[in-house]
């Protein structure tokens, strides 16, 4: 039984791995990188926000946060000024061009899952679907937020000094 565990575990990864690199290689052509979406996506729906709240949110660092936001701005997707009553506080925004290569990396991104789930039927996703909120219970019992792993993964990151959008 444990070989059946490592062998799913490793199909499970492996799968995770093209579907990331699926998706990065689809993501290219817009010169938009990974975490860069996230972060588009929470300016879309919430609004102008503080730099701050988006590292928090995101689960990154500042730092990290800081060099996504700079390569953003540069690439015309956001905007950063300072805030009127702080000037400490950078607030950033979507900006028009931002929304619309959101909106075309969404739709690449849908392309990548559509490609995933091909030959699949509805009824095998749902059933995937709940053993994998049930593989995440498992993992999580122990009272374990999303929080804390999305801390842990950030400062891991940080450490290593991968995933940083340079």
């Amino acid at each position: 039984m444990k070989e059946l565990y490592r062998e799913t575990v490793h199909k499970m990864v492996r799968a995770n791995l093209l579907h990331r690199y699926r998706i990065t290689t689809a993501l290219s052509g817009l010169n938009i990188y990974r975490g860069q979406p996230e972060i588009l996506g929470f300016l879309l729906e919430n609004g102008e926000c503080a730099q701050k709240t988006l590292a928090e949110t995101m689960g990154v660092s500042a730092a990290s946060i800081a060099t996504s936001i700079k390569r953003m701005c540069k690439a015309g997707f956001v905007e950063r000024t300072e805030d009127e009553a702080d000037r400490r506080i950078n607030r950033i925004r979507i900006t028009q061009k931002g929304k619309e290569v959101f909106l075309a990396g969404r739709e690449e991104c849908s392309k990548v899952d559509a490609r995933m789930f091909s030959g699949i039927t509805d009824e095998e996703i749902e059933k995937f679907s709940e053993i994998l909120i049930k593989i995440t219970e498992n993992l999580s019992e122990e009272g374990l937020s999303e929080k804390e792993v999305m801390d842990f993964i950030a400062k891991e990151k940080d450490e290593k000094g991968d995933d940083k959008n340079d």
